[in-house]
């Protein structure tokens, strides 16, 4: 049997529809500016023209002032920013919807586990590299926040700073919060493969 873990599709849809407003706002901020104040223009006389009545009437236009050009780079700035990271969100999860990134894979041979950053290829585990595992919960920042916790045999296998956990040799500690399986779920599918069928050995809550 195999396992595989990866990004939870409702929250990669959260994050899509969060940069929407985004990208909107940063059209309204440098072309439309519907939503957000335009910046300070003065009128200016640019010519005249004759009204129905047969008067002569002047044409203006608004200028940007001073103080008007900085507000239009900034909005210009700000929008940039703000159009390429929404649109930037909303491609990203789009990617990993159609073609997931597999935080954890658990076959036969053992764990291959995605702690050196998504650039790096999945450092394998072997099973008999595996001590234990366990579902929990560890404090970052004040927060609880779920983690599947694997004890490795040799200290040295654990990973010094991995991306997505935290390392506690000889426990290696996965964040969960974001996986489309709860880790506590993925623990006792773990374990299984670990100590094998007809054992009474349950998993345990790391504190």
């Amino acid at each position: 049997m195999i396992i595989a873990v990866s990004r939870s599709p409702l929250r990669l849809l959260v994050y899509a529809l969060l940069a929407v407003p985004a990208v909107l706002l940063a059209v309204d901020m440098t072309i439309s500016y519907r939503w957000i104040s335009p910046p300070e223009t003065t009128d200016v006389v640019v010519g005249q023209t004759t009204d129905d009545s047969g008067e002569l009437v002047d044409i203006t236009k608004g200028v940007l002032t001073d103080s008007g050009r900085a507000e239009r780079r900034r909005d210009l700035l700000l929008g940039a920013g703000l159009f390429i990271g929404g649109a930037a969100a909303i491609v990203w999860a789009l990617k990993e919807l159609s073609r997931p990134t597999r935080f954890l894979i658990a076959d036969d041979e053992g764990l291959l586990v995605r702690v050196d950053g998504l650039r790096q290829p999945p450092r394998r585990f072997g099973w008999s590299d595996i001590a234990e595992v366990r579902s929990g919960f560890i404090e970052d920042d004040g927060i609880d926040v779920p983690v599947l916790s694997i004890r490795l045999v040799d200290v040295e296998q654990v990973p010094r700073l991995p991306a997505g956990g935290y390392s506690d040799p000889p426990w290696l500690h996965l964040y969960s919060d974001e996986w489309d399986q709860p880790a506590h779920q993925v623990a006792a599918l773990l374990e299984y493969k670990i100590v094998g069928p007809g054992s009474t050995e349950e998993t345990e809550e790391t504190q």
